[in-house]
């Protein structure tokens, strides 16, 4: 099945479940929940959650999130899953941003109603990231009958776009009455990404080779990632073009939010 599909399947899947049950009965207990997920905040992101009761023991909502542009976080762990000098250079400065959108349904199982105990939420999410990063190439010179090396760099900027989905399992604890503690334990994803980055410079055709050289290098690194990605190049007298063609993307959510029942 194609991830396009899969995707609208799993689409469609969420919005039946909300559509089926919405209007029927519940009692008059409180029933919204905004979260905040403090987790994300480790690595500098804030993510928001919105929870709404539609039936006993089922809800619907989803998150919003965004992280402003900055270095990669955990890199440290990227470089050793990765041992490539050029990537490696790549990701040193490298600043990324991002911005998503998950809608999700949630089951709960506990005979205590909604936003009690486990629970199982089946997901779609969206994710845009903004990418920008210096290309720095080496290049060597021949001057007099010596060789003289200089360091080159081009500016490369861009976006993917990131689209999976899956399901989350977890337990929301009530503190108070309207205080509660919601914990995702693990939330796998997969799905597909696509995207573009460019960086215009004017490049002699000694640079242009060398450019070309670099970004092998890099392609190949990112093959011998878990989830493979597809890049294709292009290098040009004005620059160079990257596009990264529909290539597999997973992911798993995770979370400790605070919640406030109304």
């Amino acid at each position: 099945m194609k991830l396009k599909s899969l995707l609208f399947i799993s689409s469609i899947f969420i919005l039946f479940c909300g559509s089926s049950v919405f209007g029927q009965q519940i009692d008059s207990e409180p029933k919204n929940m905004v979260k905040l997920n403090v987790l994300p905040l480790v690595s500098g992101k804030f993510a928001f959650e919105y929870e709404r009761m539609i039936r006993e023991r089922i809800t619907v909502g989803g998150a919003v999130s965004f992280r402003p542009s900055k270095g990669l976080p955990f890199l440290s762990t990227v470089r050793d899953v990765v041992d490539n000098d050029d990537l490696n250079e790549f990701l040193d400065g490298f600043k990324s941003g991002n911005f998503s959108i998950t809608p999700e349904a949630r089951f709960y199982t506990s005979k205590r109603g909604p936003f009690r105990g486990f629970y199982v939420a089946p997901y779609l999410k969206y994710t845009n990231y903004s990418l920008r990063a210096p290309l720095n190439y080496d290049l060597e010179l021949t001057a007099g009958g010596q060789i003289f090396k200089e360091n080159g760099s081009i500016p490369v900027k861009g976006s993917l776009n990131a689209y999976t989905a899956g399901f989350s399992i977890g337990f929301n604890f009530r503190l108070t009455d309207n205080l509660h503690l919601d914990w995702r334990l693990i939330g796998p994803g997969y799905g597909f990404a696509k995207g573009s980055l460019g960086g215009q410079k004017k490049l002699t055709a000694d640079e242009q080779e060398q450019i070309r050289k670099e970004l092998d290098d890099i392609k190949d690194a990112l093959s011998d990632l878990p989830v493979s990605v597809k890049m294709k190049y292009e290098v040009h007298g004005e620059g160079v073009d990257v596009k990264v063609s529909n290539s597999p993307w997973a992911g798993i959510r995770s979370g400790l939010s605070v919640g406030y029942r109304f």
